[in-house]
């Protein structure tokens, strides 16, 4: 039986298209700014109630990574099989944005499942991954650096560029080169020692998901973002491949 991905039906012209996130000009000053403020005008009773209503109707807080990982490390509860290795994809899986469009100087951020996720992961003591054919590593590293979850990744494949980092201690290798995913997977594969078949990955791109899937690793297709969702999607369709291989060899 072949191996489950999560990847929609969809084809690649049937996804939204991304728009990247680029620095604009703040806009110069115009007739409005420049005159005098308006008055300021007091609601009324009425417009009190009003604004009360729309206060109750507001979306609740968005959760904290604490909770999150509280969530995320139920979800694991729930399967047996679990992977030794989650690799995960950087722009549009881990954070919302390509670094290509972004500077070195900008305070990134993660998509806001994504941090308790990588916790819950690291308390279970499964192992953490990046593979991004980013064209600026560079960047990515900075951006990993400032959102302080250096420490979570047993290795880095950036652009081909392999970091390997043991839990308390940082050794880089370095292999420089344009590649495809497949050798990504190759590389974090050969250091880590784990098999194709005990990792799970998380990536926005169909052509990742379908070459990735086909050496033996559970893929999952997200659109937006790495969430609560998506993580049990991809554990859950982990635990129906690791009972098809089961059953396979059975037989």
């Amino acid at each position: 039986m072949g191996l489950r991905g999560a990847s929609p039906a969809n084809s690649d012209s049937a996804r939204p298209s991304k728009k990247p996130v680029r620095e604009t000009s703040r806009p110069g000053p115009t007739s409005r700014s420049l005159a005098s403020p308006p008055p300021v005008i007091h609601p009324s009773r009425g417009d009190a109630a009003a604004g009360e209503r729309l206060l109750r109707r507001r979306p609740p807080p968005q959760m904290g990574d604490e909770r999150v990982k509280a969530e995320a490390l139920q979800i694991l509860g729930l399967f047996q099989a679990l992977p030794r290795l989650v690799v995960f994809d950087l722009d549009y899986t881990l954070w919302p944005f390509y670094c290509e469009c972004r500077s070195k100087r900008e305070s990134p951020s993660l998509y806001r499942h994504a941090k308790g996720i990588m916790f819950a992961l690291r308390e279970k003591g499964i192992d953490v991954a990046i593979a991004s054919r980013s064209p600026t590593p560079d960047i990515a590293k900075v951006f990993i650096d400032k959102l302080e979850i250096k420490s979570m990744f047993v290795a880095q494949a950036v652009n081909g560029a392999l970091a390997s980092i043991p839990k308390f201690k940082q050794i880089t290798e370095i292999f420089s080169s344009w590649t495809h995913k497949t050798e990504h997977f190759q590389k974090i594969q050969r250091k880590t020692g784990i098999p194709y078949k005990s990792m799970l990955f998380f990536d926005d791109e169909d052509r990742n998901i379908e070459s990735i899937s086909k050496m033996g690793v559970t893929s999952v297709l997200v659109e937006n973002g790495v969430n609560l969702d998506m993580f049990k999607l991809g554990l859950s369709n982990f635990a129906t491949n690791v009972a098809a291989s089961s059953t396979s060899k059975d037989e």
